[in-house]
């Protein structure tokens, strides 16, 4: 009976012209469920402008008393591959196709982290309407506040049916990652661009080579 009731008011929900959406939390917690009228249903899935999406979000962390964050392509391209993977098996969370977790797809797109956090969402319209329902859950709603995350990066991916799946990744690099990123940057520069350096007459004579006093090379 209760199920019943509950499946009533649903679609009586969905059938009002004026709900533009109503929020339930899972069951199981860290995340939400959004019923909307088939009006909102209906209408185009918004592209995705990170610069706009970031200033949304530095908006809502100064409101809050929080510093702001900068877009971070590394990120952005972490949450471009759970983008995928979420749309990829039509289905939200936080696994990679391959079980990877946020620190790990992190990792790999570059980013030393010390924090990477990350929030999913799907069904939404906008990145507008995303941030909403991310304000209105206590995880998520967290997870934008947090006082540490310096940097975001930020994706959306649709399904085969144009369901929408976005992600958002905030982090803070470790205090020595750009020194040992830009350490590592010079050292393959110079060995990649290394010449050889010619034999002195001690060393051309280690080779069992002749050495030309004249034209003071090896050979």
């Amino acid at each position: 009976m209760l199920r019943r009731s509950i499946m009533i008011a649903a679609l009586m929900l969905l059938a009002t012209p004026a709900a533009a959406g109503w929020t339930l939390p899972c069951i199981f917690g860290g995340c939400s469920i959004t019923f909307v009228s088939p009006e909102y249903a209906a209408k185009p899935v918004q592209p995705l402008d990170p610069e706009a999406a970031v200033a949304q979000i530095n908006a809502y962390r100064t409101k809050n008393g929080r510093k702001p964050v900068v877009l971070d392509e590394r990120l952005s391209r972490a949450a471009a591959a759970q983008s995928k993977a979420q749309a990829g098996r039509s289905r939200i969370g936080h696994d990679g196709s391959d079980g990877s977790k946020p620190m790990q797809r992190a990792a790999r797109a570059g980013y030393r982290a010390k924090i990477a956090s990350e929030n999913v969402a799907s069904g939404q319209k906008s990145f507008s309407d995303v941030m909403r329902s991310w304000e209105g859950s206590s995880g998520h709603r967290e997870n934008l506040l947090r006082p540490e995350v310096t940097a975001v990066g930020v994706a959306m991916a649709k399904n085969s049916s144009g369901w929408p799946y976005w992600t958002l990744v905030l982090g803070a690099e470790k205090a020595n990652a750009k020194k040992d990123t830009e350490a590592s940057a010079k050292m393959g520069k110079e060995e990649g661009h290394a010449q050889p350096q010619p034999l002195t007459k001690e060393g051309c004579k280690t080779t069992g080579m002749k050495w030309n006093d004249q034209s003071n090379v090896c050979g």
